[in-house]
């Protein structure tokens, strides 16, 4: 599922692409995808201009000069490609909004679990985005907020992590190379970290989102995730610990091991990340 910097990665390729684009027509042959449904947001969304892109935690967030706002969530598998209309086809589109003039944008998704919801003002997407704890690079996350939310839970600290009522935007990737960095065991409760040791993840959080960003995110082994212009990111080639079992660390040679939690792949280095 793209994290926190492929999203904000992709907001920053529409804000370039789309913002001013007047919306000509919607098409699509998977209406589960557009909420409420394909008639209401149609009717309240072809004519209008685009104004503003923004994000939210993994959501995109596009406003409408009728003071609407679509919200599109990617989900595991989704993709937001910018094309000319004379380009053939991508792989899994489903929604096309074609704008005036010879370019449209492609909400393209293997599983269709993505979804693009009409929003009708400012205090319905409070509301959606009330379910969101505070989001990592803004000044609402500070150093003390995290050490907070991790004092109030006794999880594992890489499930507080990724639980998105807490900590908006972190998934798995971003969190197992933050605690690889921070030096924290995967396993150890959220409660039980030391001041030094919240310290040290506040700055690895950071570190590894801003990188990336910087990378336009990552594209895993499924090759999912691209950018608007279709491109894979490249955060990938400088994994420390995710997707690396087996391989050796980057740090001290130790082999990388690989286990569950919370139903998800969890990689870390026994010898680089402790209890202590």
């Amino acid at each position: 599922m793209p994290e926190l910097p492929e999203v904000e990665t992709i907001k920053r390729g529409l804000q370039e692409k789309i913002v001013g684009r007047k919306i000509e027509d919607v098409v699509y042959d998977a209406p589960k995808m557009l909420l409420p449904n394909p008639k209401t947001l149609l009717a309240s969304v072809v004519g209008t201009k685009i104004i503003k892109v923004d994000r939210k935690a993994k959501l995109i967030l596009i406003y409408l000069s009728n003071g609407n706002i679509l919200v599109i969530h990617l989900k595991l598998t989704g993709r937001l490609i910018f094309r000319s209309k004379k380009v053939l086809a991508d792989e899994w589109q489903h929604v096309i909004f074609k704008f005036e003039g010879d370019e449209e944008l492609r909400f393209c998704d293997l599983r269709k679990f993505g979804f693009v919801r009409l929003v009708i003002d400012k205090r319905e997407l409070g509301v959606i985005l009330s379910e969101f704890g505070p989001e990592p690079l803004t000044s609402e996350f500070t150093e003390e907020k995290l050490g907070e939310i991790l004092r109030r839970s006794s999880k594992p600290v890489k499930l507080v992590l990724i639980d998105q009522a807490k900590i908006a935007g972190v998934g798995n990737i971003y969190a197992n190379e933050a605690l690889f960095w921070a030096g924290i065991q995967p396993e150890e409760k959220g409660s039980r970290l030391s001041g030094n040791q919240v310290n040290r993840l506040y700055e690895a959080l950071n570190k590894v989102l801003k990188e990336g960003i910087r990378y336009k995110g990552a594209t895993e082994s499924d090759r999912a995730y691209r950018d608007v212009e279709g491109n894979p990111g490249k955060f990938q080639e400088h994994f420390a610990v995710y997707g690396r079992e087996g391989e050796k660390c980057v740090r001290c040679g130790t082999e990388i091991k690989r286990i569950k939690l919370g139903g998800r792949g969890t990689f870390f280095c026994p010898r680089c990340q402790t209890t202590s």
